[in-house]
């Protein structure tokens, strides 16, 4: 495995609802590097909610629209290859395809049993996802202090992203707001 040079951040993972962050120390020499930890708790972190984009029907996408949090820190272009990405991954994952076809199939003549040993293209796809955010949340918005979640974990029905808030810092008193420009409808 490579070594960073010192003083560079190293990737975070997430499990059970809390980020681990870890950044290498000051130390100029690389293979003494010290690593830093800090467990992060998401629950308890400030949140920015993306809505479901539903104009063009019912397939999951969510508004490209720019955040106003994410406005000092990350760049424009960076949020919206990363919203554009999330977005084709799963019009890629419900799309009708005959291999999908095949897969459903398949899946009905064996009682479900093919899925036991081989995982459908959606499968795959929400992998490609989980895969595709670690290494966005690792090389971009840890950095920055925000923590993309998969939208899986919500259901589908938002993209959530956690404002890190790291031990001893005092969260900002900003009112909790929703990035939408649409009026959210009640009934």
């Amino acid at each position: 495995m490579a070594s960073k040079p010192a003083g560079t951040a190293a990737g975070g993972a997430v499990q059970n609802g809390t980020t681990t962050t870890s950044t290498y120390s000051t130390n100029t020499d690389s293979k003494n590097a010290a690593f830093e930890t800090q467990i992060i708790i998401l629950n308890q972190c400030r949140k920015i909610f993306i809505q479901r984009d539903y104009t063009r029907g019912l397939d999951v996408q969510f508004e490209a629209e720019y955040p106003a949090r994410l406005t000092e820190k990350v760049p424009r272009d960076v949020w919206e290859n990363t919203i554009t990405r999330i977005n084709r991954i799963f019009a890629d994952a419900e799309a009708i395809t005959p291999q999908t076809i095949f897969e459903t199939v398949l899946g009905c003549f064996t009682c479900y049993a093919s899925y036991l040993v081989t995982k459908s293209t959606y499968r795959r796809k929400l992998d490609e996802l989980q895969e595709f955010l670690d290494r966005e949340n690792r090389d971009i918005y840890h950095h920055v202090g925000f923590h993309i979640r998969n939208p899986m974990e919500r259901g589908l029905r938002v993209l959530e992203i956690a404002m890190l808030i790291r031990q001893g810092e005092i969260p900002h008193e900003e009112p909790e707001i929703q990035e939408s420009s649409r009026p959210i409808r009640t009934i």
